[in-house]
């Protein structure tokens, strides 16, 4: 079995947004995009900061109980982002996802945001591996 790498799996074209994006529109993108976390980059496409579904939702409640300005990613996205390499093994990421809990990690080459990976892309991959281990005994 050839050792899976991060950029044969990773969504090459995965949303991003950019910094002052509207917390609204950022659930609006979950939705569409069927992702619970997205990064937010700058004018270059480095990325700054990530967000998630639980990051919006206190804001969000805050927001609709008080009726508050419209709360905005730069409010709420978490500033430390874990990142991999498109060289990165498939396993030892999905080693290191269940060690962090997190769900989606940008996918970073040169500092610039290249694609992102997904627990779900992860986890099909290390069926198919499954699988054919199964099909080879």
């Amino acid at each position: 079995m050839t050792m899976q790498r991060v950029m044969n799996e990773m969504k090459i074209n995965a949303p991003s947004i950019p910094c002052g994006t509207s917390l609204v529109a950022v659930v609006e993108l979950f939705a569409k995009h069927l992702i619970n976390a997205v990064p937010v980059v700058n004018s270059t496409n480095e990325v700054i900061g990530f967000v998630s579904e639980s990051d919006c939702m206190q804001a969000l409640i805050s927001g609709s109980y008080h009726c508050d300005k419209p709360a905005i990613v730069n409010d709420v996205m978490s500033k430390h982002v874990a990142t991999v390499s498109p060289q990165d093994s498939i396993v030892d990421i999905a080693i290191r996802m269940t060690k962090d809990n997190f769900s989606v990690y940008p996918v970073v080459e040169a500092n610039k945001l290249v694609g992102i990976i997904s627990r779900r892309d992860i986890l099909q991959v290390l069926a198919e591996n499954n699988s054919q281990c199964h099909k080879l005994s």
